[in-house]
């Protein structure tokens, strides 16, 4: 061998070795007829000339590794088309799995004839490993999701049987009342009196606080499709179901809302408007209760405001309020059941919103929610 080939290829094998991918080359029995440094430190070896006249059997990886690499070998020779980028492990000595990265290139001579196999790969453990956790992890979060459904289905059919069982014992309370205020109230002196019209007004209310309870239950479960709909024509329907409200509080209404239409779910958006007004009128002490609904349109959202000149909420209280059956302490002055902005939280965020509150400047809030442009 010439000097000046010696010198090239020392040249080559310096490059090889500087390269942080593994290179090995073979011949047409899959004997290692060479390796770049990276390589043979991978095979346990202390130098690259180790590796020559070897097999994959001679190597601390396993049995069922080399066979695969073999086969791997034989398909890219036989054929004459390599084999780039395909994923494969290899286990050394027993130890913990390596995930690579493997290119075959078949080696031809001057005649086209195949004589070998040149080979490339890169250590892709870590990404590896966390691709099959991720892939572990869905799996867990749609069996997890699926538990989820079946414990929500559950929890439905239990609302609504509870609902159901314990509406009859309050019809009977109720009507027994009724019975005994009717046939009985010359018998009554006025605490008993008193005592009978308060259990009548709680039964009511607590067969109004069940059937709240199962219909925020359903909210997420009742798939109402979404239309392109007046807002205004909804918030109308709104208020006349308060009619009776608005009417024995002298409430004002003033009204701005988009012309065009807007994609929403109408049966949602109603409940929406109606417990934001309905909170605005029985929580105000004002001679004439005001209630302003204006909108902002930009480019993502919806922007609405529903504001009031009521009683306020007191500061600190953002969070507290939208959670179920907090009343901030004002049961015996104002009707209630605190589940109305638990409520209105469910629908802004079924339609990919936020809602909050701000005080007023003299008196009053405001309520804002965004509801996504779609």
């Amino acid at each position: 061998m010439s000097l000046n080939l010696q010198k090239k290829e020392k040249f080559l094998q310096l490059v090889l070795d500087n390269i942080p991918s593994f290179v090995f080359w073979k011949d047409r029995e899959s004997i290692y007829l060479g390796c770049n440094l990276n390589f043979a430190k991978s095979a346990g070896l202390s130098s690259t000339d180790e590796i020559v006249g070897k097999s994959d059997y001679d190597l601390p990886w396993s049995k069922k590794d080399s066979d695969f690499y073999r086969k791997i070998d034989k398909e890219v020779m036989d054929s004459g088309v390599s084999q780039i980028n395909f994923e494969e492990s290899q286990t050394v000595d027993d130890g913990p799995i390596n995930w690579l990265r493997t290119s075959k290139i078949p080696l031809f001579n001057s005649k086209n004839k195949v004589i070998g196999i040149l080979g490339a790969y890169e250590n892709i453990t870590p990404r590896k490993i966390m691709e099959l956790e991720l892939i572990r992890g869905n799996k867990e979060l749609r069996e997890l999701n699926a538990k989820l459904e079946m414990a929500n289905i559950d929890l439905e059919q239990f609302a609504y049987a509870t609902s159901h069982d314990l509406q009859e014992p309050l019809s009977t309370i109720e009507g027994f009342s009724r019975l005994l205020q009717n046939k009985y109230a010359g018998v009554f002196d006025k605490n008993g009196v008193e005592s009978l019209n308060y259990i009548i007004k709680e039964t009511q209310r607590m067969a109004s606080l069940i059937r709240q309870v199962l219909d925020y239950s359903k909210i997420e479960k009742i798939k109402d499709k979404f239309e392109r709909v007046d807002l205004g024509q909804v918030v109308k329907s709104a208020i006349d179901d308060l009619g009776i409200l608005i009417n024995k509080n002298n409430a004002l209404l003033k009204v701005n809302l988009p012309k065009q239409k807007i994609n929403c779910n109408p049966k949602k958006m109603k409940v929406l408007f109606k417990n934001l007004i309905s909170n605005g009128v029985k929580f105000n002490q004002s001679k004439i209760p005001t209630i302003e609904i204006t909108f902002k349109e930009n480019e993502a959202v919806w922007h609405f405001t529903i504001k009031d000149n009521g009683i306020g909420i007191k500061e600190g209280f953002q969070d507290t309020i939208f959670k179920p059956f907090k009343r901030l302490n004002l049961r015996h002055k104002f009707p209630g059941n605190g589940l109305g902005l638990s409520v209105c939280r469910k629908i802004v965020s079924l339609h990919g919103g936020k809602i909050y509150y701000t005080p007023n400047q003299f008196e009053g809030a405001s309520f804002h929610f965004t509801i996504l442009k779609t």
